[in-house]
């Protein structure tokens, strides 16, 4: 998927995207993050929203639905600069607290330490 990167620091899966995040979309996402998931090394998903233009009910129900999943697993789950249209979305239908939002990667380092 062109417009996702994934890389991996230490346990953690870091993807951030570009575009956006919508019904056309998310099945892609979600095939190449499975994929990534299919090892049992990751402890943690940080998904980098900051160039994330626009986000459908798709996209927030395939970040619930990851949420869920690591939570269950007993793994960390964090938004990672979030755009302004993202936290705007995601504040309307009242899931902005739902998720551990992290604003830049000096506080992502502290909670992957």
């Amino acid at each position: 998927m062109e417009n996702l990167t994934v890389r991996r620091e230490q346990s953690a899966l870091l993807l951030k995207y570009e575009g956006e995040m919508t019904l056309e979309v998310v099945p892609g996402l979600k095939r190449t993050v499975e994929a990534e998931l299919a090892s049992d090394e990751v402890t943690a998903v940080v998904m980098d929203l900051s160039c994330v233009e626009f986000m459908d009910s798709s996209g927030i129900g395939f970040l619930v639905s990851l949420y869920t999943r690591m939570r269950t697993a007993g793994k960390g789950f964090y938004l990672l600069s979030i755009s302004s249209k993202v936290r705007k979305t995601l504040n309307l239908v009242q899931l902005l607290n739902y998720f551990t939002v992290v604003e830049n990667d000096d506080e992502l380092a502290t909670l992957l330490a």
